[in-house]
């Protein structure tokens, strides 16, 4: 949700709605002037939803109540956007979609989030409605989310977490072309950090996975910042990648590392699955238990997700 280097001819209001979208934060003051300013026939500061969100991305601590009261007037598309604007609202809205089961962006919605069956001819039927009322910015995100769900590859009796799963325990063995057995005249693939190995995992991975993002931060926790490495949101998978290099003792600093980000994941709300890869092409590792002992379960407040990490040499 957001905008850079585009410049509008724009209003004040609107210059701090902008702000927003470009991920600037504005003053706090200035936002709760704008927020204060008395409704003109009814119309205020929330009433344009894009303006709105603009503001709330440039205010976020300070509007969360009114966003909270926007989400529970909106109708069933506008709570699908606001989820673009505040991922936080997602679970919310997972939890509440059977109460809108005569709008006609529901099918759609589901398909997208991956809830409960939808027939062929109710998901047509959703599409139709939502095409024949013409394409609102809100109409948009939903139909783009939707082609990229619709062009997903499927695999016979092989799920996301399987398939990513795959391409992690075969990772040693499918890079022995490039790092050793290059054609003639060419010259080896040196794999020399965890950067090699995430630009390699994603260009296995995006022949696989289109909608697949890499290195995107994630809200500080504390003073540290996190960034994930490969990102498959709709499958609402992160992949973590390390590389234990040859000047490295063992695994003790890397399990460490991996604890603390672990703490940093649970700002992605809709995080379900966590892969971390260590490549360790030295034999480094003295005991692989010690990585075994990060699998499982981890629960923060109201969110939880699982970890699996995978070592291979």
């Amino acid at each position: 949700m957001e905008l850079d280097n585009h410049d509008f001819d724009l209003s004040p209001e609107e210059e701090v709605s902008l702000s927003g979208y470009k991920g600037k934060t504005v003053d706090a003051d200035i936002v709760k002037a704008i927020m204060g300013k008395r409704a003109l026939k009814g119309i205020d500061a929330t009433s344009n939803i894009y303006k709105f969100s603009g503001l709330y991305l440039a205010s976020k601590v300070n509007l969360k109540e009114h966003l909270k009261n926007k989400y529970q007037i909106s109708d069933l598309l506008q709570k699908y956007f606001l989820t673009k604007v505040e991922p936080a609202l997602l679970d919310i809205l997972r939890g509440e979609l059977d109460k809108h089961s005569d709008d006609i962006a529901l099918c759609s919605i589901k398909r997208v989030l991956d809830c409960g069956n939808v027939l062929e001819a109710e998901l047509d039927a959703s599409i139709d409605g939502l095409t024949n009322n013409g394409y609102d910015v809100k109409t948009q995100i939903l139909l783009e989310d939707l082609e990229k769900t619709l062009l997903r590859v499927k695999y016979v009796n092989k799920s996301s977490d399987d398939i990513v799963r795959d391409v992690l325990y075969n990772f040693s063995n499918a890079i022995q072309k490039i790092i050793k057995d290059r054609r003639k005249g060419h010259a080896a693939f040196n794999i020399m950090d965890e950067y090699d190995v995430q630009d390699i995992l994603y260009v296995i991975l995006k022949s696989i996975f289109p909608n697949l993002r890499d290195e995107d931060p994630i809200p500080k926790v504390g003073a540290k910042s996190t960034k994930i490495d490969l990102i498959l949101r709709e499958e609402r998978i992160l992949i973590e990648v390390k590389m234990i290099k040859q000047g490295d003792s063992n695994e003790t600093h890397f399990i460490e590392q991996l604890k603390v980000d672990f703490e940093s994941y649970h700002e992605c709300k809709w995080l379900d699955k966590l892969f971390c890869f260590v490549y360790d092409p030295y034999k480094k590792t003295k005991d692989i238990s010690n990585f075994n002992d990060l699998n499982g379960s981890r629960v923060k407040g109201d969110h939880g997700y699982n970890v699996e990490v995978i070592v291979r040499n």
